[in-house]
């Protein structure tokens, strides 16, 4: 039985299990095989078979790869189940790319006066920490394309490629912005312990609060300009009109709920998330951190599938679901870019989760 369902186990607090867990993890007793052996798509034509929910691989560092020609837009018949994909996301909704290149960080270094000197970091998807609000601005892309709006092309200031939609940056300088001031502080903090790995300042890690920022035109005048200055580049200042966010308010779906919880009865949570996919579009969505991902080792082990507490170590955009002999997976947007597999330059665009790895979820409706 996995540890999850122990009753036993449950007497006991979550600090508790975080001190015997990190007893492991630093005395290297956790041990998992290479990361990379399953880090890449099934080389099958077609849709696989998924593990069921109480597999150990879901405890990996992301969820499974999926390639882009498995998925169809609407709902499909699959083997042994179905697929539902929101509209857009194949044919219309832009890739963005948070992984920098070492060219990009010199010349950064170099002509972009940061705060502090921009480190490259060689090891893939472990970059900069700005998942959050590249998913956020992914976000209002798609609902830009729902009401027939042109997207707009930037200068990506994470790699100094050329994107299209809502520039994410101006997303995360708001952030920034806010959270400096004293009746805004508390929703929108900072994580000074852990700094990002390329920008080398604090990370902006509230989904909440990018919730906030993208449903402004929701609360504030929709002809006020917000200014915010760019949280490393000291010569950059970003100007967003308050009108090219949402009018409409963001719904919390769920917030932190024990993964073993979830686990245990995962129908209602499926059914909160297939419900706002159907309805709504695009769900944003914090992926759980574990306790064998946080010092970098992976355990075959139940005890590394618990979750640590109230974090999310991953925002992303769910974008779909498939149903497959009973059980429900989400598909989701990864942030690196428009590829199937890993790679120098980027990652998987698609992955898939059971409910129980997510931490968090906002759906977006008047």
């Amino acid at each position: 039985m996995p540890i999850f369902y122990d009753p036993v186990l449950m007497k006991y607090s979550v600090h508790r299990i975080f001190i015997v867990l990190l007893f492991f993890i630093l005395s290297g007793c956790l041990s998992l095989p290479s990361i990379e052996k399953i880090d890449v798509p099934s080389d099958q034509e077609v849709l696989p078979l998924f593990p069921g929910y109480d597999d150990p691989i879901w405890i990996m560092k992301q969820g499974l790869p999926l390639k882009s020609q498995w998925l169809k837009e609407g709902r499909s018949v699959i083997p042994e189940g179905e697929m539902f994909v929101i509209p857009f996301v194949l044919s219309k909704l832009p890739y963005k790319n948070l992984q920098e290149t070492r060219e990009w960080v010199k010349h950064v270094n170099q002509h972009r006066s940061p705060s502090s000197q921009w480190k490259y970091n060689s090891r893939r998807r472990m970059g900069h920490y700005k998942c959050m609000s590249v998913s956020a601005s992914t976000v209002l892309d798609w609902f830009a394309l729902k009401q027939g709006k042109a997207l707009n092309t930037y200068q990506s200031i994470l790699n100094g490629k050329e994107e299209k939609g809502f520039n994410h940056r101006a997303i995360d300088a708001i952030y920034y912005k806010w959270s400096g001031t004293p009746e805004k502080e508390k929703d929108f903090p900072l994580l000074n312990l852990r700094k990002d790995p390329i920008e080398q300042t604090p990370v902006s890690y509230r989904m909440k609060g990018f919730a906030e920022i993208i449903t402004s035109a929701h609360r504030l005048p929709q002809d006020e300009e917000i200014v915010a200055s760019d949280p490393s580049l000291r010569k950059v200042t970003h100007r967003i009109k308050v009108k090219e966010f949402l009018d409409f308010p963001y719904h919390v779906l769920f917030g932190y709920t024990p993964s073993f919880q979830v686990a245990r009865e995962p129908g209602p949570y499926n059914r909160l998330l297939v419900e706002a996919l159907e309805k709504y579009g695009p769900v944003y969505a914090g992926l759980r951190v574990r306790f064998a991902t946080s010092g970098g080792v992976i355990s075959a082990t139940d005890a590394a599938r618990l979750a640590i507490p109230a974090m999310s170590g991953h925002g992303v955009v769910l974008v779909g679901y498939i149903r497959q002999q009973g059980r429900t997976y989400f598909i989701y947007r990864e942030t690196f870019g428009d590829y199937n597999a890993e790679g120098s330059e980027g990652g998987p665009a698609y992955r898939l989760y059971p409910v129980h790895s997510i931490n968090e979820a906002y759906s977006f409706h008047p």
